[in-house]
């Protein structure tokens, strides 16, 4: 990467490990990844041609996320839409054969009319809320809203899924969720349809809530949820980013002289200061201004003074012979030090899902396989 400041390294080799790691654990579960977001981040195109032979089904936020998977990475698996669907958007979905999330009744009758009226059919997946408190059915309301669905012969219901929002720390809440999921779905007998609720920390912590498909996303990029008690999965998923960067300009302060906007940080002795090409234009923390770390020749060197949006200055009086250009570790390994995501957002005061998805479309993605460049996207 001799051109650029600063870019991101996708390891597609640990990111197989980590799913053949979770497909042992599940068994012979349905695997749906989710790859929204441009797959957290890490590019939804080059991971969904990587992945998809060895998937089930992807998740997607948007009908655009879905149709980008069918028109540009030319996915041909299932793709299930998690968020609910504009109604403006319902005739994309019969375009790109995408699965919606239905979890509204106004929406499942839009859906039904736009179906009879096109006689075309579709299959679906219902939402129900069992304690996340934001989309789908309530519970109370789902035998209502079965009985609407169940004689339409537009809209094959192939799934039912819910959602946990604390499988990472709270497991008798989690435990009561799951238990009021399987009773609706015993009470109505829908045993055979395809049942899911376990994300990554539900798959790691809960598996009885495995059912017979489920979510993973971030421990597949190679990033575990903090409170994860098994300790042999903790050891065998691998991290599949490393973001990296150069410095660009050395230049000495001297004692009591101040770095970047705001003057928020002063030298305390005679200091060498080094300036890496990256910042929060990039996606980079602000927040990590005066606190975060990087890593130059295997070791750590502190940020000093303010993250700017191109620019970062870290001091490097405990690291001898560092020249113009060396690289930088932001994030993963350099010799025995790393820096993992979970460490960069609990210096941000952030989750690892926010660290890795607002990572800037200007950082070029570099994914790596068997050792070599595989492919690099580049969006400016």
């Amino acid at each position: 990467m001799e051109k650029e400041r600063v870019w991101l390294e996708i390891n597609l080799d640990n990111l197989l490990n980590n799913l053949l790691i979770i497909r042992k654990l599940v068994k012979n579960k349905k695997i749906l990844l989710a790859i929204k977001a441009d797959a957290y981040g890490l590019g939804a195109v080059e991971i969904a041609q990587f992945l998809e032979n060895k998937i089930d089904m992807f998740g997607v936020a948007s009908i655009d996320e879905g149709i980008i998977l069918r028109k540009k990475a030319d996915v041909k698996i299932p793709i299930l839409i998690l968020s609910p669907v504009p109604y403006q958007a319902i005739p994309y979905l019969f375009e790109y054969d995408l699965i919606p999330n239905v979890s509204d009744e106004h929406f499942l009758k839009k859906l039904i009319a736009y179906a009879k009226n096109n006689n075309k059919r579709l299959k679906i997946h219902i939402e129900i809320d069992t304690g996340m408190g934001r989309t789908g059915f309530w519970a109370k309301d789902f035998k209502k809203i079965w009985q609407i669905i169940a004689n339409e012969n537009f809209l094959e219901v192939e799934g039912i899924f819910s959602h946990f929002p604390v499988a990472d720390s709270d497991l008798l809440f989690s435990q009561k969720q799951l238990k009021e999921f399987l009773r609706l779905i015993s009470d109505l007998n829908l045993n055979k349809k395809v049942l899911h609720i376990a994300n990554s920390s539900g798959i790691l912590n809960l598996p009885q809530s495995h059912l017979n498909m489920v979510r993973p996303g971030l421990v597949i990029y190679g990033i575990l949820p903090e409170d994860i008690k098994n300790e042999e999965i903790k050891k065998l998923i691998k991290p599949v980013i490393s973001l990296k960067s150069k410095i660009v300009s050395l230049k000495y302060f001297g004692k009591n002289m101040s770095i970047s906007y705001g003057r928020t940080y002063f030298t305390s002795q005679p200091t060498l200061i080094g300036i890496i090409a990256c910042g929060y234009g990039d996606g980079y923390p602000y927040q990590l201004s005066n606190r975060g770390e990087v890593l130059v020749k295997s070791k750590r060197a502190p940020i000093v003074g303010t993250v700017c949006m191109d620019l970062t200055m870290i001091n490097l009086n405990n690291i001898p012979n560092v020249t113009i250009g060396e690289i930088v570790t932001l994030i993963g390994k350099d010799g025995k030090e790393e820096i993992t995501v979970n460490e960069l957002a609990f210096w941000a005061n952030t989750i690892p899902y926010e660290i890795i998805t607002r990572l800037s479309p200007r950082v070029p993605r570099v994914y790596l396989k068997n050792g070599k460049i595989w492919k690099i996207r580049k969006n400016n």
